[in-house]
């Protein structure tokens, strides 16, 4: 669809009583107004990033002296949406729906960036080193993206793009919002250049990228970004170099962030930032290293120690405490520099800014070390709970495990205060104020610290009241409201980068308005025809006839002219009209129609199948299984004698079911006085049942709904219920149904089986009331074309 299009039909949602499907269609309405305005109409794609929860395993990605891991997931409530598409050339042209990030472009040649080859992460850092730390500006994060791509593709990157951003992960919330975009760019660089690439390789390239704006950060933010999942926990394993998913409940458990303010992004706090990497990176393993020279026994124990804990074993993490309080408090800029004059370089082509803060000399070492330990321990403990949770586990183990993991993210707060110093006073304030709550099983400053979120771990029976007593206790002094704000964020595990397909926004919409009595038309209307299933039409025109044939009507029903065409030709434009190319339609016919029916159908492309008895419209359909029975497409189901369905609700009935691809059966319906078969909903709005009024004496309703007498079914589920409603009902001496008058209906007998599955039957009425009338008798003859003359009148006016 081009961008016009989409927000045409995003105007057509009606999502009263849907908040989450309300301010969906916002945002998207948002992304592709901003997008027309700057880079005009056209065909686009769509790019979700997650937010980045950390359950635990904080400032320890860019550790490399121990064997680290974290445990995060992306959050199914925050993200950020990326429209875009490829330039007509190298030009990368950005814009964002937030007033603080004015539109910008660059070319992606400007940067001079050299080949990055096998050592592509000391390639990047000599030409970071070289090229200086930009001027603060959001496209640095998009340009760090692109010209690492550049470094990484050569010539392959020939062409740049543009997009339109839209975020509600909060800025220097601890939540990644700036390694979302980093990863955003990365990916859209790649797809408009068709450059193959795994997420793996995409999330260790974005944490490299994201060097660019001067941090030097490690990669748990964008190993999440890329390969979170639903319902799960991403186990990231830095010294393995690998990530596996563990089971993380949600039910009944809450995971709810509290804002405080942004963390400053400034060079006193980025410099705070990479004095933390450099320890980790730099500075500790400098020093460990050299008790190969001075303590080769100590050393020895060391490589042991680190051996034991790269297999598992947690007994080993007493010995590496033992060892790791050896270090020095602090080490000096002097002492670096007499021993340690190759570091010395590193800090320098690294961290240049840090290297020439003298006040900030001496630096911790030891603290810093002890943190990160009991971070690796707290991942390991953590992992080890949740994965002895199984599917079958009762509440009380899955509470007992959670609060397990609460208190494990208590003592990672207590560590990140004390031992890395990433704390602030108002943050204190706010874990105080949360903890302060009974149900509450844990809390913890989240991301780089120095404000930011703080994350909190309850029950979803306890939610609204741990966030009203944040909002009263926290936010209120503050004169905030921390919900209207979005400051206050339920998360749940979601998936991680992927593209959004736009049928997702329309399925949920079609579901939300068919459910509350929306009229889902003017938003089908608008939405083109994706022909993405192959469709075959089956037109039952079997039976008798005798009760027309007692009221007068002297030809089968099927061939009944109206306006002077059978009324099974009408229904066979009205298909053509509105689905376009299709099988040659399946015409059932029986001893009695099958003459009438041939003369009136003798120039047609079309096939015929016969009932040879009047065994009802369900064991009419079942004539064609031989014929279809390897299809995998779509079955149209109509009676001949329905010529008033028009043309557009047989277009609207596919696209009903090439959007809602999950269900199995779509029944087009309408609403009308006295319903000839009321369709039974639940209290959710959902298909139940069906029964005729007529034949299987169902309850007469002043006003419903029902179905018109065209259907489009999944073939394959339904002949498996055509077929086992055969085998249960089929009585051989009596040669009939042991059902109602000895017959096989359709659809109610399918409607009813179908209705069982979680994805069996949706309806939805998208036809006028009039496209119920058929022809059962002489004198819906003349009714049917008066409704036709009607409904041709309304459309043309």
């Amino acid at each position: 669809m081009k961008l016009s299009e989409i927000k045409n039909a995003l105007a057509q949602v009606v999502a009263d009583g849907d908040p989450d499907l309300e301010q969906s269609c916002a945002r998207l309405s948002r992304l592709c107004t901003l997008f027309l305005s700057q880079y005009g109409d056209g065909t686009v794609s769509l790019l979700r990033a997650p937010a980045r929860m950390g359950v635990l395993g904080e400032h320890i990605d860019y550790v490399s002296y121990l064997p680290t891991a974290s445990l995060t997931f992306g959050s199914r409530e925050r993200d950020a949406l990326m429209l875009y598409r490829s330039s007509d050339g190298p030009q990368v042209r950005i814009a964002s729906t937030s007033p603080r990030y004015e539109p910008s472009s660059f070319n992606v040649f400007e940067d001079q960036v050299p080949a990055l080859g096998k050592t592509a992460a000391a390639d990047w850092l000599s030409y970071l080193s070289e090229l200086g730390t930009p001027a603060a500006h959001w496209q640095n994060y998009i340009r760090g993206a692109v010209s690492f791509a550049r470094g990484k593709f050569g010539e392959e990157v020939k062409i740049g793009f543009e997009f339109a951003l839209d975020s509600d992960i909060p800025p220097g919330g601890g939540a990644s919002s700036s390694s979302a975009l980093v990863v955003l760019g990365g990916a859209a660089i790649r797809q408009v250049n068709d450059i193959a690439f795994s997420l793996e390789e995409l999330a260790n390239d974005s944490g490299m990228a994201e060097w660019y704006i001067g941090t030097r950060g490690g990669s748990m933010d964008h190993i999440t970004i890329c390969l979170a999942q639903e319902a799960r926990a991403v186990l990231i394993d830095y010294f393995k170099h690998g990530t596996r998913h563990v089971s993380l409940p949600d039910d009944p458990f809450h995971w709810i962030t509290f804002f405080t303010k942004p963390a400053d992004k400034g060079r006193e706090i980025m410099i705070e930032y990479n004095e933390r990497a450099a320890v980790s990176r730099l500075l500790i393993p400098a020093l460990l290293q050299r008790w190969q020279l001075t303590d080769a026994e100590r050393y020895d124990a060391w490589t042991s120690t680190i051996d034991a804990l790269a297999n598992g074993s947690l007994s080993a993490l007493g010995e590496a405490e033992n060892l790791l309080l050896t270090l020095p408090e602090t080490i000096s800029i002097n002492t670096l520099r007499s021993d340690y004059p190759e570091t010395l370089s590193d800090l320098e082509r690294s961290f240049p800014a840090l290297l020439n803060d003298t006040p900030r000399w001496p630096l911790k070492l030891r603290s810093r070390a002890l943190h990160h330990l009991g971070e690796v321990r707290r991942v390991a403990l953590a992992t080890r709970t949740l994965d002895s949770i199984q599917s079958n586990s009762t509440s009380e183990s899955r509470l007992e495990a959670m609060q397990q993991l609460g208190k494990l993210m208590d003592e990672s707060h207590a560590s990140l205060r004390e031992l890395y110093g990433v704390s602030t006073s108002e943050v204190e304030q706010l874990i105080d104020i949360i903890r302060s709550h009974p149900h509450v099983m844990g809390a913890r400053v989240m991301g780089g610290g120095f404000g930011g979120n703080v994350l909190a771990l309850t029950t979803r029976d306890h939610s609204r009241s741990l966030i009203e007593r944040v909002q009263k206790d926290y936010y209120d002094p503050r004169q905030r409201d921390g919900l209207r704000e979005g400051s206050i964020i339920v998360s749940t595990p979601g998936q991680g980068l992927a593209h959004l397909d736009f049928n997702e926004v329309w399925r949920k919409a079609i579901t939300h308005m068919s459910r509350t009595g929306t009229n889902v038309c003017s938003l089908l209307d608008v939405l083109p025809r994706q022909c993405s299933q192959e469709i075959w039409p089956v037109i039952v025109a079997a039976g008798k006839g005798t009760r027309a044939s007692a009221s007068g009507l002297d030809v089968p029903k099927p061939v009944a002219l109206i306006n002077r065409e059978p009324a099974i030709v009408h229904v066979l434009n009205s298909i053509r009209k509105g689905l376009g190319e299709t099988r040659p339609p399946l015409i059932i016919i029986s001893p009695e129609t099958e003459a009438a029916v041939r003369e009136a159908l003798k120039d047609e492309e079309v096939r015929f199948v016969t009932q040879q008895e009047a065994l009802g419209t369900g064991d009419a359909v079942l004539q064609a299984y031989d014929g279809m029975r390897d299809f995998n497409g779509l079955t149209l189901v109509v009676w001949s004698t329905q010529p008033v369905i028009q043309a557009k609700t047989f277009e609207r009935t596919a696209k009903l079911a090439e959007i809602l691809h999950d269900y199995d059966m779509i029944v087009p319906t309408t609403l009308r006085k006295h319903p000839y078969a009321p369709i039974r909903r639940n209290e959710l709005g959902q298909v139940q049942s069906t029964a005729e009024t007529h034949l299987e004496n169902a309850e007469r309703e002043d006003f419903g709904e029902t179905n018109i007498g065209m259907f489009l079914l999944k073939n394959q589920p339904m002949f498996e219920v055509l077929l086992d409603l055969r085998s249960r009902y089929w009585n051989e001496s009596k040669h009939d149904y042991d059902r109602s008058r000895g017959e096989l209906g359709f659809p109610n007998e399918v409607i009813n089986a179908l209705a069982k599955r979680k994805n069996g039957v949706f309806a939805s009425a998208i036809a006028d009331w009039r496209e119920e009338q058929g022809v059962k008798q002489f004198e819906d003859v003349s009714t049917c074309e008066r409704l036709i003359r009607e409904l041709s009148t309304e459309k043309n006016l």
